[in-house]
């Protein structure tokens, strides 16, 4: 599944939403690494990564120590408003009071784009993530996927701080208020002048 371009309805209760979460009252935790890596262990890219390009040297298997300009592991501020299932809990949990709201604006989204949402049957995952400008060149995050079975993402980009979302080797140069789902191995740029906020969501 490449990369698809939703439309947004940009609803009242959406733009209410949004606002809150670029409102300096808002709550995030900062984390220091998004991907939960230990120290040595080999990251394994396939040859999609090789596809990148343009703005970045090509890439070979390596430790996660030998990217420290080329691809890191960046900190993130996030606010988690469904939590992941893993090992240890086996299904979805809320953690946010506003996961009601968020609901009602991803139920908006997805009536104003039912041919492309036929295969959604289940939210497993959401949160907003805040990225902080960089001045670094030639640096994208970590290569990963989201869950360790098959799922799609959807992102919503709240702010225009730029920062190309690249999808098995496929880039998505973002808008303020783009809608995107895809499937597969994602990465992206760093923003360079603003804070990159998106809403981040996984489903089945």
């Amino acid at each position: 599944m490449s990369i698809v371009k939703l439309k947004n309805p940009k609803t009242v209760d959406y733009l209410k939403l949004k606002n809150h979460i670029l409102d300096h009252t808002f709550e995030w935790t900062y984390i220091e690494n998004t991907i939960h890596i230990k120290e040595g262990e080999d990251v394994i890219f396939p040859p999609s990564i090789e596809r990148t390009t343009s703005k970045i040297e090509q890439i070979k298997d390596r430790t996660l120590r030998d990217y420290d300009l080329r691809i890191i592991n960046n900190s993130m501020y996030t606010h988690i408003f469904l939590r992941r299932p893993d090992k240890n809990i086996l299904y979805p949990k809320v953690e946010s009071e506003y996961m009601g709201y968020l609901n009602d604006v991803y139920a908006d989204i997805f009536n104003f784009n039912i041919d492309y949402m036929k295969n959604f049957n289940l939210m497993i995952r959401c949160s907003v993530n805040a990225v902080e400008p960089s001045q670094e060149n030639n640096v994208i995050t970590m290569p990963h996927v989201d869950h360790p079975w098959k799922h799609a993402n959807m992102l919503i980009y709240l702010t225009d701080a730029g920062g190309s979302t690249f999808v098995e080797g496929e880039e998505f140069a973002p808008e303020e208020d783009d809608v995107i789902i895809f499937q597969g191995q994602h990465w992206h740029e760093l923003p360079k002048q603003k804070r990159r906020v998106v809403l981040v969501m996984t489903y089945i």
